[in-house]
């Protein structure tokens, strides 16, 4: 009996190992309570009419490319060509996503960018 409670007990910790492993943010574990933590940050986009859209995104992902594609706010976290539905394709258009991290242009792609709790992210429609 001892044997089979072992071998459950391993295989539950297997689980949930194979369970939170496709989850990129921080792991805590609260009074026994196995807990994914949560970060939020404000995303501006400033497109092609005068005004600006701003989405607060809570995630558990680590990124901030992923957590737009899971919000389904842009269509690919390695080279945005669309956000919140607006089109600036640099080939077609003449226009491209700048993306910038608290008001300065980053110097790497959304994908590649970790997030921050509280910074302010941004996508401007630029002319090429």
């Amino acid at each position: 009996m001892k044997f089979s409670a072992k071998i459950l007990s391993l295989l539950l910790i297997a689980l949930i190992a194979v369970g939170v492993t496709g989850c990129d943010g921080q792991l805590t574990i609260d009074n026994g309570q196995l807990t994914v933590e949560e970060k939020t940050f404000i995303l501006e986009v400033y497109g092609i009419t005068d005004s600006i859209i701003t989405h607060e995104i809570t995630t558990t992902e680590a990124t901030v490319g992923a957590a737009l594609l899971e919000a389904e706010i842009i269509d690919n976290a390695d080279f945005v060509t669309y956000v919140v539905g607006w089109r600036a394709d640099y080939v077609e258009d003449g226009y491209w996503w700048a993306f910038y991290i608290d008001g300065d242009m980053a110097m790497k792609g959304v994908g590649d960018t970790n997030i921050e709790e509280g910074m302010i992210y941004a996508f401007i429609y630029t002319k090429a």
